[in-house]
């Protein structure tokens, strides 16, 4: 019966560490540590941009997520970040245009989730379908000082929850107030159960955060979550790639194709598909695409194979923006703590002023990543 177990949690592993039938392609050689940017090619600031700059900065016009100016006072807001289904039979999603971040990890059996993080949460549409919390995510979340929402979890998460005494808001268990969660009209009917609940409003959740009296300032530790470029500034690395295919597991692969209209990466997943906000009709796009390689581990003798995420520590991973790219490392502390980026010369990296994608990729995968100018839109 051993021997049957041990078996059985192998094939359970493989369904998200094997990527299926999709071809083992590897980085060009031109992709090795031998050709990282030098420090002082990192960051390339024209004259004209260097005339754009303000004459003093003043953080509090600007989304601490996106460094994106904006007439709303953004700097002090504590964000939220919200559980979305994106198992294929769930799509389209609802709002998840509207993250400033956007995290992609795995949940059992190689199926993608995602954490949608919002600053300006008051402002949103509807957001769906919400699903439950693996614990992982939460860590995740942590990193930005977040208040979690989510329908249901496992018994890891709300251990993870009751153990920090996260402030949450839950459509299963609660605590909710006045329909924040709703069963969408126009999803029953055509759904299964599990993926019809959404987030109603951002009016609705604005609510229920002051119902509970949860904290809506930001502390201290987590004001300047992400590290941006000066205003009027880029980041353009060496090496070019106009896409770039990330392998997630035999269930999911993305694509990311650089827009020269924008200067944006529009998302592509389930093998060239578009990813499309069906609030909006438009295809997720992102100025920055972050890939950080972590373990990924079955968990022994969980009778649902779910899987345990490295969140903290360190790893390797990839920066892509303005249709460029370069090797970097990243860093997470400890479960609170913001995750940094380095580069290999030990030069932290400044992010171009957007948002950010960011896939939490099993570092077996790694080999797995491509990066070329060869793409084929599917329309």
């Amino acid at each position: 019966m051993k021997r049957i177990s041990l078996i059985a949690i192998l094939l359970a592993f493989a369904m998200f560490i094997i990527p299926g039938c999709a071809k083992k392609e590897k980085a060009p050689a031109d992709t090795t540590a031998a050709k990282v940017e030098t420090t002082e090619k990192v960051e390339e600031t024209t004259a004209a941009e260097e005339e754009k700059k303000e004459e003093k900065y003043d953080p509090s016009k600007y989304n601490p997520l996106t460094g994106v100016k904006t007439n709303k006072k953004l700097y002090n807001q504590r964000p939220v970040s919200i559980m979305v289904n994106n198992i294929y039979s769930s799509l389209p999603q609802e709002g998840v245009g509207q993250a400033d971040i956007l995290y992609e990890c795995l949940a059992e059996g190689g199926i993608p989730r995602l954490l949608m993080i919002v600053s300006d949460y008051s402002s949103i549409t509807k957001v769906g379908s919400v699903r439950s919390a693996r614990d992982y995510y939460i860590d995740y979340a942590e990193g930005y000082d977040c208040i979690f929402v989510h329908a249901g979890g496992s018994t890891y998460a709300y251990n993870t929850f009751d153990e920090r005494g996260t402030e949450r808001l839950d459509g299963v268990r609660g605590p909710t107030i006045n329909e924040l969660f709703i069963r969408d009209p126009e999803r029953v009917g055509k759904y299964i159960s599990e993926h019809t609940l959404v987030v109603q409003s951002g009016e609705k959740l604005k609510e229920a955060i002051e119902f509970y009296e949860y904290r809506t300032k930001t502390d201290k530790a987590h004001k300047t979550p992400m590290n941006f470029v000066a205003v009027g500034e880029k980041t353009t690395l060496k090496d070019k790639a106009k896409h770039v295919k990330v392998v997630m597991s035999g269930a999911q692969t993305v694509d990311y194709v650089y827009s020269t209209e924008d200067g944006k990466y529009l998302r592509y997943q389930y093998n060239g598909e578009r990813h499309i906000d069906n609030t909006t009709g438009k295809q997720l796009s992102f100025k920055n695409v972050i890939l950080i390689f972590t373990e990924h581990q079955l968990i022994a003798g969980d009778e649902k194979n779910r899987i345990n995420v490295q969140t903290t520590g360190t790893g390797e991973g990839w920066y892509i923006t303005n249709g460029t790219y370069q090797k970097i490392t990243w860093k997470k502390d400890e479960a609170s703590s913001v995750t940094k980026y380095f580069y290999e010369n030990g030069k932290e990296v400044k992010l171009n002023r957007g948002k950010t994608m960011i896939n939490v990729v099993p570092v077996e995968n790694a080999e797995y990543v491509v990066f070329d100018n060869v793409w084929e839109d599917k329309k």
